[in-house]
């Protein structure tokens, strides 16, 4: 079971859970969950940050007691780049089995009937709203294998969302359109070397994720996985306007 880190203030009169994996978690990538907190002002808001590095959907499902603990007002959730990631490679979907325990192996039916298995949840447990953002590229080569398979699952994403009444924020479409024209990215070949170097850089040696980007030819991702400050707002946006009363 993750942690459920909360970054809110005293006197809070609405709690916003925040649920995902590294990209909500926000060591690695934009944190777009204290962004969130930041521009909230004195209003109340506690947004709470429950993003597992590494989360599948599957692992989500498993955690979101301590989710439906919070009492959340409103749940976000962006969850889908682990369970693309883990069918890439044979090798790959060992290091998820090994280190996030999963029971089977990943393919995108489980993982349209994981996230149907939270969204049900959520539906009947809170009286939450509920919102999904759809799934970012995984490198910037919009011409890939892998990036037509995040297609594939951004549409098993819609239609479960979809058949629960649920909005799905599209963050994909929002970072594309932040591509430049005629943008040659590196090509992204998984390697998990990119994303070490790229989180020490940013941790130790205090570098903006934006930069470390830049350095590699990438514009709106750190590592051809993680967000960007950058990328981490528009996040904050899309999840912003969501939250403006009805």
């Amino acid at each position: 079971m993750g942690p459920v880190a909360s970054t809110g203030r005293p006197g809070t009169t609405r709690t916003v859970v925040c649920v995902g994996d590294s990209s909500t978690r926000g060591r690695s990538s934009g944190d777009y969950v204290a962004e969130l907190q930041r521009r909230s002002g004195p209003d109340g808001t506690r947004f709470v940050n429950a993003g597992v590095d590494g989360d599948l959907a599957w692992n989500v499902l498993q955690r979101l007691d301590r989710v439906v603990a919070c009492r959340p007002d409103a749940v976000t959730l962006l969850v889908g780049t682990n369970d693309v990631l883990a069918t890439l490679d044979a090798r790959r979907e060992a290091v998820y089995r090994r280190r996030k325990h999963i029971p089977r192996t990943p393919t995108l039916d489980w993982y349209r009937e994981c996230v149907d298995a939270v969204l049900g949840r959520l539906r009947s447990e809170t009286t939450a709203r509920l919102a999904v953002l759809d799934l970012p590229p995984l490198g910037e080569d919009l011409s890939g294998e892998t990036n037509r398979r995040v297609g594939a699952y951004d549409a098993a994403l819609r239609e479960v969302a979809a058949a629960h009444g649920v909005p799905v924020l599209p963050l994909h479409d929002r970072l594309v359109a932040m591509l430049p024209p005629g943008h040659r990215p590196p090509p992204f070949d998984g390697s998990s070397a990119v994303m070490l170097k790229a989180t020490f850089a940013h941790l130790l040696l205090r570098r903006s994720l934006d930069e470390i980007g830049r350095r590699k030819g990438l514009a709106v991702l750190s590592d051809h996985v993680h967000l960007t400050e950058r990328s981490a707002a528009v996040v904050a946006d899309l999840i912003g306007d969501f939250l403006l009363p009805t």
